[in-house]
This record gives structure tokens, sequence and C-alpha cells, in this order.
């Protein structure tokens, strides 16, 4: 996440038309329904919203965020022809240096020691891997990112299994990896292969979202088009999974591993392990676990499937700015300021947490949802950009000399 996915990129020289602000508009509405998606996960409400709609958000709102990146990314560098020379340069800088402020950003909430694991050091490393990508046309981007879907979580099984396993799974960055070599190498190993948000796994949604930025928003039918090809990849990505599980024996295959170990309760395990839990990478032992698609697995079947689902959603954004923009006006707004309603949910749930008033009730799922919109719409109308937006884009400005 850098200045690509916390502001509106800027239009390039005339390009003022009502089409490109229902474009940018659609991706904001877009951004608002990760943001608040990761919101809801975040307040532990799956007992008020129920498990189906709780597993429906969580992972794929943060997914759904990884790719608006990638998208706005592209956008804010050109869009459908990347920029070139000097100005591509000041735009690699600035990409860097605000890269560098969300990893500081994301280590220090991560002190804070909330329940919640904090995204934005992955995205700021996710974000220095793309660096040299820029200059890549959508069909090249496309092409490496489906690729690395499926042979990323290869190479990360094959990494994990030789190297030696950490004690805990679903990690971020923290000021504690710089305070030896061996808790440098325990923080490398979760930013890249077995944290909640590995680099290695979650570089394909950056790509997809560069990759539909360059193919362009404009183009006719562009919202329908992403609706069916997300639908497609959805339907290959979970429906892909079930074949492989419960077609073609790898559920059992789990089981019968599982009940070496636990005999009666094999099958719960197993079933829960496939629907609920993960912690950001698939069990290494047996190999059927790459054969899942739940959240946070980081499988190539988790991939496409939540690709997919991503790409459906920009597309159903796209769409809905245009049938009923008042209606979804608000949270267009709140779409503007990703960052601060980010930070802002984890510093009042660690301030919850600390006074001992943190307890997941419709109540306070409501005032978490709500809240934030309230706050964009006024902030918007009386100040304008977001308070921590404007710092990202004054350290960025800085570094490319603007």
């Amino acid at each position: 996440m850098n200045v690509a996915v916390l502001e509106r990129p800027p239009a390039p020289v005339g390009d003022t038309t009502p089409k490109r602000k229902v474009r940018l508009a659609g991706v904001d509405l877009a951004r608002a329904v990760a943001v608040l998606g990761m919101v809801l996960v975040h307040t532990g409400a799956y007992r008020q919203v129920g498990d189906d709609v709780f597993i429906a958000f969580r992972g794929r709102a943060s997914i759904l965020f990884a790719v608006l990146a990638g998208l706005s990314l592209a956008l804010s560098t050109g869009g459908q022809v990347c920029h070139r020379g000097e100005r591509l340069a000041a735009d690699r800088r600035s990409i860097a240096a605000r890269g560098g402020a969300l990893l500081l950003l994301g280590m220090a909430l991560t002190a804070l020691g909330t329940p919640v694991v904090i995204i934005l050091s992955s995205y700021a490393v996710l974000f220095w891997v793309a660096l040299p990508m820029l200059r890549w046309s959508w069909q090249r981007l496309a092409t490496v990112a489906l690729a690395w879907a499926v042979v990323g979580p290869m190479v990360a099984l094959g990494l994990r299994k030789a190297l030696p396993r950490p004690d805990m799974f679903g990690q971020t960055a923290s000021f504690s990896g710089f305070t030896g070599w061996s808790r440098a190498g325990e923080m490398l190993h979760s930013v890249f292969l077995d944290g909640m948000f590995p680099v290695i796994i979650w570089v394909p949604f950056l790509l997809m979202g560069m990759a539909l930025g360059r193919w362009g928003l404009a183009r006719r039918g562009a919202d329908w088009r992403l609706m069916l090809t997300g639908l497609v990849m959805s339907v290959v990505g979970y429906g892909g999974s079930w074949l492989a599980l419960d077609v073609f024996g790898g559920r059992s295959a789990l089981v019968h591993h599982v009940a070496a170990v636990a005999p009666d309760d094999a099958e719960t395990i197993v079933d829960r392990a496939l629907h609920v839990v993960a912690w950001g990478a698939f069990s290494v032992d047996p190999w059927q676990w790459i054969l899942a698609a739940s959240p946070h697995t980081g499988t190539p079947f988790e991939i496409i499937g939540s690709g997919g689902v991503a790409l459906a959603v920009i597309g159903l954004c796209l769409a809905l700015v245009r049938w009923v923009p008042r209606v979804v006006g608000p949270l267009v707004t709140l779409g503007r300021y990703p960052l601060t309603v980010y930070v802002g949910h984890v510093l009042v749930i660690w301030l919850l947490i600390t006074l001992d008033a943190f307890s997941p009730s419709w109540p306070m799922l409501i005032a978490f949802l709500v809240v934030p919109v309230v706050f964009a719409v006024l902030w918007a109308r009386f100040v304008g950009r977001g308070p921590l937006e404007r710092g990202l884009t004054w350290i960025g400005n800085t570094a490319a000399g603007r």
C-alpha cells in the first residue's frame, strides 16, 4: 500500500471527463468495501453476522485491498501507458519512500499488541517487489500473475520444508525483528513465507491489480467483463479445490493423516481446517493441504478463487457508481481515506482492550462500521485529504523531488 492505494491517482493531462470520475469513484467504493470488510473481521463479530458472512470477508477483504493496491499503483504511474524517463524514476522514489513509511507504521501498530495482524508491513514489501515491474504491459503482468499463483505456493512449500519451522504462524514484521540475527531471520520467514500475509504468496494479487490498471477501466463494458472474469476465476479456484478434495480423494487423505494423531476427531479437525482455520500458509504435511481454498491458506486454488472475487467486486462497484451514485456516495467518500480508517480502527481496538471494554456485540460492530463513514463524509466536507494520506503524500513528494 503506497501512494497508489492511499490517495486518488492524478489525472493525466486533459483527462477530466465524467467517465474518469465514475471510474475513480468505483475504485474508491471497492476500497471502502475492502476496508470495512477488514474492520468487520477484526471486531470478531462472527456470532453477530454468522459464520458464513464472517468467513466470506475473512481473507478476501485484504485480498481485495491488495488487488486495488496494484490497480491504483498502475493508475498513478500512467494508467494504460506507463510513465517514462525521469517521471517514472520519480514515481519509483515516491513509492519506495512511502513503502518505508508504511513499514514503520505497520510495525508501530504491531507493537500495540492487539489481536489484529497488521497488513501494512507486507504491503510495503510488496510494493518494493513491484518497482521493477511498473513498465510491464497488462498482458505480461497478467501472465506472470497467473504463473506466480500456481508456482509461488509450490516454491513456498519447498522452502518451508527445507527451512526450520517457526514457533508461530500468522505473524508479521515487528521491531523485535531488529534486535538480533535470529529474530531478523524469523521476521523475514514470517514476512515472505508463513506469516498472515506472506509476500511470496501475495505477489499475484498485486500483479493482478496492476494488470487491470494497465488494461484500462475505461474500456467499454469493463464492469461486466470484470464481473464475468471474476466469476470464472472463482469457479475455477473454489470449484477446482472441491473437485480435488471431495471427488479425487484429497479430503480422505487428510482425514487419514490426521486420524493417526486424533482418530476420534479427524473429520472435524480437517473440516474446520478446510473452512475456517488458517494463518497465512497451508501445512506442509501432508501435501494435500495445498488443495484447500479457504481464507489465508495461500494455495493456488485460494489465490485464483479469491482473486476472482476481488475482480468481481471491483466490476460490481464500477457498475454501482453508475447505477446508484447517491446511494453509494458515502462509501465512495470513505474509500478516499483507507489508511486513516485502517489505522484508526486498530487504535480504537487497542484502546478498548486497554480499558477492558472490547466485547464483540451488535452495537460495537455497528459503531465500527458507521463511525468511519460519518467521519469520512464530515472530513471530506470540512477538511479535505485525510491526515495520514496527507502525510504520506508529503513523504512521497519529498522523495520524488516534487
